[in-house]
């Protein structure tokens, strides 16, 4: 296996079923499935419209609670496969064993498949008489284990310092860091005219395309390639004189080395591979178990065009998706010193650029390779040095505790596929154990979650004795992450127990994922600064528009689903909390106070409006959501007879508002300062302990801006 790193999907197509709207298995599945999630769930399976958050969404179904469907199940799969096809085979080798798998749900898709490919049970696997796996990197969180199922990996010496050097220089710029977005495609006419030859990698085939009609509008004289086009030879490509190949979504397996290609970009590649990465990271908070795996990704990416120890090329990142991994310092920290020399150099340089010429000029020295660029190369190198013998204690503790988890979640697999329930529970309780640090909370959650399955398993087959154990592991997996809906219903539901109310529930769950992608979208102390400057200059605004504009880009860095449509009747911002709470406004900034001290009935009666229009329009909310409407303004007084119109209205003062999101601003500033990665439990838990002491939780909003009914101001 070369790369290995790469091959878990290929790996594990063997036991996976993916189903998506083009089958209409996807929609009796669907149908199926509609009684044990919740009403939202179930609209964003099914929608057909783009929806930014409708399309990142996912969830895993708790098997224990379809067992009574599994027939069905296995009815629908096997009619509805296509004979021959890849899911056709997987469901043969899952078919006796579908209770011992995961259900995925996302936008219009369905997957099935074991934690781990249960390799050692598939003969061909498992008799072959050697078998050698190669990699960027050994690993050293037992993420080879997990890919290939196989537990005893027996690691051949590094040799050279190969960990620690790389393959030829990397000159990385990212012109986003101090130019903005605006000039991404000035930097790319000017790269691509200076180098002539580019690879371009991109997350998918919608992205490709746009990167196709931007090279046929401004460089048309380049040659537009595609992965297809060079995979049985690169000849053409090779032979045109400009030219660039879009590659999707793929980190490995073509290699531009020395003229072939001395310009890389990257854009907007995206970190996880399967629905089981996305639901552990954005939803479980177990980004610590992909850490690795996502690192190699990347090293694999920027390698794309410097393959062996003289080769060179320029890696231009532009885009959200990795940029973060490539700017935060404790990210960067995880890199073989040699790249992470390279990054540093990169990104101290791009701090500085006013035009795309100070970027163009850099990437000249590089090429020429003149006095400029030896004194840079004699800086890496120095840093190189310098990072040589760095070690971090606190992630190689982590990496251990994986790495030990690895080997017994190998056993638990292989227990489960046996159906020995007892073994894999005291397998999973094992596991639960050893995961015993903050930054591993959110791993610790699904496995406190297996756990009470086998548990649960057991309990079925008449052993009693385990019911306790089945409560106790799913209330330790609702404690560890209360975003998890569907985990407080499981004890009454399987074990017919009155399961655990969440009252305090704050709500902050439901809005630290969105407050990491905007996080993501942020780059700089710089750019988030700009950004808080902006929301209080607009809210302080006499204008009206722009105080919407300022309200709306508020909700979005807190981390709300916040909206400030234009059409007809519409109302002001809205933010959405979740599928059951929303607040919509209307926002009346009084120009000129002297001619309007009251509210005025007509501006009371279009508040009023507002809850049907979101009731009729907003389709990530139940049809049973709690539609807030408050008035922000800064008026003190309402006429007389707008008063009776008034009463399902909030009022909030606008000096009142914007201190409130003074307060708000000051925290998210604190949280930004550490982040470091979607999915960090440690940190969304820290940044929740932020939050309720300064009173900024979603919930905490909804009691300031419910404190007073616009009827009762004077």
């Amino acid at each position: 296996m070369d790369d290995v790193h790469s091959c878990e999907d290929y790996i594990i197509s063997n036991w996976t079923i993916q189903i998506d709207s083009r089958n209409n298995a996807f929609f009796e599945i669907a149908e199926l499935l509609k009684s044990f999630i919740s009403e939202t769930d179930y609209k964003y399976l099914l929608e057909e419209e783009y929806i930014p958050e409708v399309v990142s969404w996912c969830n895993m179904l708790p098997m224990p609670l379809i067992m009574e469907k599994l027939d069905e199940l296995q009815t629908i799969l096997q009619q509805g496969l296509e004979a021959g096809s890849s899911n056709y085979y997987a469901y043969s080798r899952i078919s006796e064993n579908l209770q011992e798998c995961n259900i995925y749900i996302a936008n219009r898709k369905l997957l099935i498949r074991p934690w781990i490919a249960p390799t050692m049970s598939f003969a061909p696997f498992a008799g072959a008489k050697q078998r050698v796996l190669m990699s960027a990197t050994l690993g050293r969180s037992g993420e080879l284990e997990r890919i290939t199922g196989i537990e005893k990996v027996c690691r051949l010496p590094i040799v050279n310092d190969w960990d620690k050097k790389g393959l030829g220089r990397k000159f990385f710029t990212f012109p986003d860091l101090s130019l903005g977005e605006d000039k991404q495609g000035n930097v790319v006419m000017a790269l691509q005219s200076l180098c002539k030859k580019s690879v371009f990698l991109v997350p998918d085939s919608q992205s490709a395309e746009v990167i196709r009609q931007f090279y046929a509008e401004h460089i048309g004289g380049t040659t537009v390639f595609e992965a297809k086009d060079i995979e049985e030879s690169k000849q053409l490509f090779l032979d045109a004189p400009e030219a660039t190949v879009i590659l999707a979504n793929r980190f490995d397996g073509i290699d531009f080395s020395d003229d072939e290609s001395r310009l890389l970009f990257i854009w907007n590649l995206p970190k996880t591979t399967n629905l089981q990465e996305r639901f552990l990271i954005i939803r479980m908070g177990a980004s610590k178990l992909y850490a690795e795996r996502i690192r190699t990704r990347i090293i694999q990416a920027v390698g794309r065009c410097s393959r062996n120890p003289s080769d060179y090329s320029i890696v231009c990142v532009i885009g959200d998706t990795i940029q973060n991994d490539l700017t935060k310092q404790e990210k960067i920290k995880q890199f073989a010193p040699e790249l992470r020399a390279e990054i540093q150099f990169g990104l101290e340089n791009s701090m500085d650029y006013s035009n795309v010429d100070d970027v163009i000029e850099q990437a000249r020295d590089f090429l020429n390779r003149n006095e400029v660029w030896q004194e840079a190369e004699e800086y890496i190198v120095d840093l190189r040095n310098g990072y040589w013998n760095e070690e971090n204690k606190v992630e190689q503790q982590i990496n251990d505790k994986l790495q030990r988890s690895a080997i017994l979640e190998l056993n638990f697999q292989y227990a489960l596929w046996k159906k020995d329930y007892k073994d894999a529970f005291d397998y999973a309780c094992n596991i639960v154990g050893i995961l015993n640090a903050p930054a591993l909370n959110g791993y610790k959650c699904y496995w406190n979650y297996m756990a009470g399955c086998m548990a649960y398993f057991l309990f079925q087959k008449g052993q009693i004795e385990y019911k306790t154990s089945g409560i106790q592991y799913f209330s330790e997996a609702l404690n560890e992450n209360i975003s998890i809906r569907w985990l407080s219903g499981l004890p009454e539901k399987l074990f017919s127990v009155e399961s655990k109310t969440v009252e305090e529930d704050d709500l902050f769950f439901d809005c630290i994922g969105r407050i990491e992608s905007m996080f993501t979208l942020i780059p700089t102390a710089q750019k988030l600064e700009k950004r808080i400057k902006g929301i209080l200059d607009d809210l302080n605004s006499l204008d009206g528009k722009v105080f919407e504009r300022g309200h709306k880009a508020l909700g979005e860095l807190l981390g709300f689903i916040s909206e400030n449509p234009d059409t007809t009747g519409a109302p002001d911002p809205y933010w959405v909390i979740n599928e059951n709470n929303v607040i919509v406004s209307e926002d009346k900034i009084y120009e000129d106070k002297a001619k309007i001290k009251d509210v005025p009935i007509s501006d009371v009666s279009e508040a009023g409006r507002h809850q049907a229009w979101i009731v009729e329009n907003e389709k990530r909310i139940s049809k049973d959501a709690n539609v807030y409407t408050i008035l922000i303004t800064n008026s003190t007084s309402i006429e007389e007879n707008a008063r009776i119109y008034a009463g399902n209205i909030y009022y909030v003062h606008r000096e009142e508002y914007v201190s409130w999101a003074v307060k708000a601003l000051t925290v998210i500033r604190s949280a930004w300062n550490r982040f470091i990665d979607k999915g960090d439990m440690e940190w969304r838990e820290s940044v929740h302990q932020e939050f309720i002491k300064a009173g900024i939780t979603p919930k905490d909003y909804l009691n300031f801006v419910r404190k007073c009914y616009l009827k009762d101001i004077e």
